[in-house]
């Protein structure tokens, strides 16, 4: 009988360590199998890979494919050479050449390739980029000569001379497509002068920009340039200038003097259609509009834009012998496509479209124009109106911290569209602002970051300060092991007066778990089958000295 007994014990016994090894087993396997693992903010760098080609819409672009060059901030074929406190966030490439200098004081958060297998395949990379670029011809829209000031959207645009930004700042409208690609095609030399910006609004990415340049770049002193710059030549960035893309010199240098280069981080956004559908116009009439200053046009009953979420506006060109209605107005997209239906008619006077469109905006900024005694205002590029032919005097209101020019003039009416650039410059100059970043729910001392423009800053307080100008600054978040930040990504947007941010972070496991992320009720399980094996294992050996 007490063998028996002695026999059941060990069995049970058994039994528990059995399911403390295959418990055991789990916690082990958990950090394999489990969530997905925290993205590092250190300096090593995955191997970029490519994505398919897709094919192109009517007048659209694709990507410039960059291959292993994408992670590269300098790229030289002779040197790189940097004076001051220059930062790159990204590679460092050379080849053939053989020479890098200034780092330090200058810094790079990537890797520096000097005449070695990586380098040499980033620059054949990038010259197939350049003869990528320089081979596209559809739909390429003409520029010549200074081209700030002016507002552009998604497309290809063909200079057969030099290029220039200076008389006023230069805005890229994505139109609210996130995912729309421009593509500059320079004959010869790209020039910015001092203090002079590439601004990126409704969507547009510094990922989706590119500038294919036949001889030489030169940004000049503070200018803010956006985009992959790839020059047959030489790129010259001047004393504090800043790059939110790339410099890829094929044959000549890469000179930097307390310059900033950021190579930027693209995403791929859900987009939807908006269709415009027209009736009474015979046949195959042509009829045309414009969608946040993107235009359209059709020969069919309807015309079809790409775009993210938004509100929008539209405005639909004349049509000889018809009135459109509505001529002018909004639509709004939320998650889904979104329809409008132009009805033409015949009528006694025609009126044409008369838009306004601002350029050097800050996103989100109110502004207004009244004309022949309509006031309207928006806080988008555009307004609208519709009148028949005709001198009509106007006014530009708003945009607080800017003065426009013009503020006031007069616009004629002659049996066509008409459009009128506003250039909005800032009333303050190259002024600057705080944004704050502020955590809450950290253990004091415990590390955090934030990216902000591609720049990381590190802390160990509450909060992160950077400096900034206008403008809408992306932002990630990062911090170590046992939290989770809320929001984690984002943008902050600049607009004449410090801005801040609040970034929640809670405890993986609402405080209970480990550094690891092992849950609590893991370790509590743990440990009652540790009590139960040692009960277990106790009674056995108490049973075994009564028998003997």
């Amino acid at each position: 009988m007490l063998a028996k007994t002695e026999n059941g014990w060990k069995k049970i016994a058994s039994v528990f360590v059995i399911a403390l090894l295959l418990l055991a087993l789990i916690v082990v396997m958990i950090p394999w199998t489990g969530a997905s693992p925290r993205v590092s903010t250190g300096s090593s760098r995955a191997a970029p890979t490519t994505a398919p080609a897709r094919p192109a819409a009517t007048c659209g672009q694709v990507p410039v494919p960059l291959g292993s060059a994408s992670s590269y901030a300098a790229l030289s074929g002779t040197t790189v050479t940097s004076t001051g406190a220059t930062a790159i966030t990204g590679d460092i490439g050379v080849s053939p050449g053989t020479s890098v200098t200034g780092f330090p004081p200058g810094t790079y958060t990537g890797t520096e390739n000097v005449s070695n297998a990586a380098s040499a395949a980033a620059e054949a990379n990038a010259t197939l980029a350049y003869n990528n670029a320089s081979s596209r011809s559809n739909c390429a829209v003409t520029v010549a000569g200074n081209i700030g000031g002016q507002t552009l959207t998604p497309g290809l645009y063909k200079s057969t001379s030099s290029l220039a930004i200076s008389s006023g700042d230069l805005t890229l409208s994505g139109g609210g497509n996130p995912n729309g690609v421009f593509v500059f095609q320079v004959a010869s030399a790209l020039t910015t002068t001092s203090g002079r910006a590439v601004i990126l609004t409704n969507g547009a990415q510094a990922a989706n920009v590119y500038w294919q340049v036949g001889s030489s770049v030169t940004l000049g002193t503070t200018s803010k340039m956006s985009g992959t710059l790839i020059s047959y030549a030489s790129i010259t960035m001047m004393t504090g200038s800043h790059l939110n893309g790339r410099a890829m010199a094929r044959t000549g240098d890469v000179t930097l003097s307390a310059s900033t280069i950021v190579v930027p981080t693209g995403t791929t956004q859900p987009t939807y259609t908006v269709t415009f559908t027209e009736s009474g116009l015979p046949g195959t009439t042509p009829w045309s509009l414009a969608l946040n200053g993107v235009q359209g046009s059709s020969s069919s009953t309807t015309i079809i834009f790409t775009v993210g979420d938004g509100s929008y506006t539209f405005l639909v060109n004349a049509v000889t012998g018809y009135r459109a209605s509505p001529s002018s107005g909004s639509v709004s997209v939320q998650s889904g496509p979104a329809t409008q239906s132009i009805n033409f008619a015949t009528g006694s006077t025609p009126k044409f479209p008369v838009s306004f469109v601002s350029s050097g905006l800050v996103s989100g900024t109110s502004w207004g124009v009244s004309l022949n005694g309509v006031q309207k205002t928006t806080e988008t590029g555009m307004l609208a109106f519709s009148l028949a032919n005709g001198t009509y005097s106007y006014s530009v209101s708003g945009g607080t911290g800017y003065t426009a020019a013009p503020s006031a003039g007069t616009v004629s009416v002659d049996g066509a569209a008409v459009s009128q650039v506003i250039v909005f410059n800032s009333s303050s100059g190259a002024e600057t602002f705080t944004v704050t970043f502020t955590e809450s729910g950290l253990s004091a001392g415990t590390n955090w970051s934030v990216t902000l423009n591609g720049i990381p800053e590190p802390s160990s307080n509450s909060t992160l300060v950077f400096t900034e100008l206008n403008g809408t600054n992306a932002y990630t978040v990062a911090t170590s092991s046992g939290y989770t930040e809320t929001p984690a990504s984002g943008n902050v947007t600049v607009h004449g007066a410090n801005a801040g941010q609040t970034i929640t972070f809670t405890s993986v496991g609402g405080g209970g778990g480990s550094s690891s992320g092992t849950p609590a009720w893991l370790w509590a399980a743990l440990a009652l089958l540790v009590i139960g094996v040692v009960a277990a294992v106790g009674a056995a050996l108490w049973m075994r000295r009564r028998r003997t």
